[in-house]
């Protein structure tokens, strides 16, 4: 059957046999929770290469965001200590093509925990990035739950970097989080197809096409982390490995995605230092391979904290927004953050960044810059 037959038959079987025979005590009860978030931001000062295509005087120098995501979890416990349930995560404003973000059901007890949907895979879902005061700036990862201020992206790789992104987010997935032994938890996940939103049919496909142009099908993740403390010192250790068996559409003949990540946290006294690194590889057809790495360290003292980290991204081919490359590039982001909690679940958030990127190539696109950002984060 192999280890992807393996997999899905194994914590299938599982859930059925858990819930066979099994009535709920009460009903399903549905609550409803979430985030705001929302930045002003400015660039003091950006200079951006003549091979980059960029005009300055088409930027503005200052800019408004928000991000906001809607989440309704309906769970129930049944008599024999099974608890069922489905989550639905909304994207509060107007995306035309992926107004849900996340979907799935969810079958969790002693085992631990079975979830089947659009999700993200156990790489993304168990990571850890480079420590930020902040909830919504910090130098790994901002854009997947708040902001930036660089226009790197514009010709280059990204406006940003990150450890955290994986090779399928929001895919429909089954996935398959362990019980937490002595400290440590592994999870795993398959993907059939790159897909998300997946109903009856897709290009009059029952079962899905094969030969679906950039995309990573078929694809198995490992993951662990271990968490123990140690007296006053909190130990974070953790890292995972995806495979992909299947790029579809191949005309150049890549060889097949993979993406490893790591990270270490330690935290003590209110300090916490921490660093992670993630490994992409062959995600396109063109055999490019991107590593990102960084490191930072936050202190808190309530009610404030304050955070410095920084990563680098190493960016094979890059093509940026505009379709200057490709060019290989290395991006370097360094942040300062800051956070005042007003309340449980309620911060101001402020941003100090310098964002540099540099192709390898001197007819390669360059850009610097120094941004700065106020937002909130509030959370129910």
């Amino acid at each position: 059957m192999g280890i992807r037959g393996s997999l899905l038959c194994s914590t299938a079987l599982a859930a059925v046999a858990a819930a066979a025979g099994a009535r709920a005590a009460d009903g399903v009860k549905l609550s409803i929770g979430g985030y705001y978030h929302a930045a002003a931001g400015a660039v003091l000062g950006e200079d951006l290469s003549e091979s980059s295509g960029v005009s300055e005087g088409n930027l503005r120098d200052y800019v408004f965001k928000q991000k906001v995501d809607i989440v309704f979890n309906g769970e129930s416990t049944l008599d024999n200590g099974l608890t069922v349930g489905a989550y639905v995560d909304l994207r509060g404003q107007t995306t035309p093509d992926d107004q849900i973000k996340r979907v799935y059901a969810y079958f969790s007890g002693g085992f631990g925990k079975v979830q089947f949907g659009d999700q993200d895979g156990a790489l993304a879902a168990m990571c850890y990035t480079v420590p930020s005061a902040s909830a919504i700036f910090g130098a790994d990862s901002p854009a997947v739950t708040g902001f930036n201020f660089s226009n790197a992206g514009i010709a280059g790789y990204a406006a940003t970097n990150g450890t955290c992104y994986g090779v399928d987010s929001y895919s429909t997935q089954l996935v398959y989080f362990s019980p937490v032994f002595d400290g440590f938890q592994f999870g795993a996940s398959f993907t059939p197809d790159q897909t998300e939103d997946t109903r009856n049919t897709l290009a009059g496909a029952g079962t899905r096409l094969k030969n679906d142009a950039s995309q990573n099908s078929e694809n198995l993740s490992l993951a662990g982390v271990f968490t123990h403390d140690f007296n006053d010192v909190k130990l974070t250790l953790g890292g995972a490995h995806t495979w992909s068996f299947l790029k579809e559409s191949n005309p150049n003949n890549t060889g097949k995605a993979q993406d490893s990540n790591a990270y270490l946290q330690v935290s003590y006294a209110g300090f916490t230092i921490g660093a992670a690194t993630e490994y992409r590889q062959n995600f396109g057809d063109d055999g490019a391979d991107q590593l990102v790495f960084g490191a930072g360290a936050t202190y808190n003292c309530d009610p404030w904290t304050i955070g410095l980290g920084w990563t680098r991204g190493d960016y094979e081919k890059a093509v940026g927004a505009n379709g200057v490359g490709p060019f290989n590039a290395v991006h370097d982001d360094v942040a300062l953050t800051l956070a005042y909690a007003l309340g449980p679940g309620i911060s101001v958030d402020g941003l100090l960044e310098y964002s540099r990127y540099k192709s390898d190539d001197a007819a390669g696109p360059d850009s610097h810059g120094i941004g700065i950002g106020l937002g909130t984060a509030i959370s129910f």
